[in-house]
């Protein structure tokens, strides 16, 4: 089955400020039960680890096909390797 991700920061507040400590990845296929992947220190390593972790489950037999549409439209293949 296709999943889905989200990446999100992750919040430490600290003295009248939030700072933003680092990034996780999280399954959201099924709303009401969200579970975290990964975490990672870089937004961009997290977005790698929430498309490859979509691609992969996409893979499996009877998945829908993994779609492009929250990817960077500058990207002319939607960062998927198409033939």
């Amino acid at each position: 089955m296709t999943r889905t991700a989200r990446v999100e920061p992750i919040r430490e507040e600290r003295q009248e400020a939030t700072v933003v400590s680092g990034w996780r990845v999280v399954d959201v296929t099924d709303p009401n039960l969200p579970q975290e992947i990964s975490r990672h220190e870089t937004e961009p390593d997290a977005i790698r680890a929430a498309r490859d972790f979509e691609h992969e489950t996409s893979l499996q037999p009877g998945s829908a096909p993994d779609d492009t549409q929250d990817y960077d439209a500058s990207d002319p293949q939607g960062g998927k390797e198409l033939p």
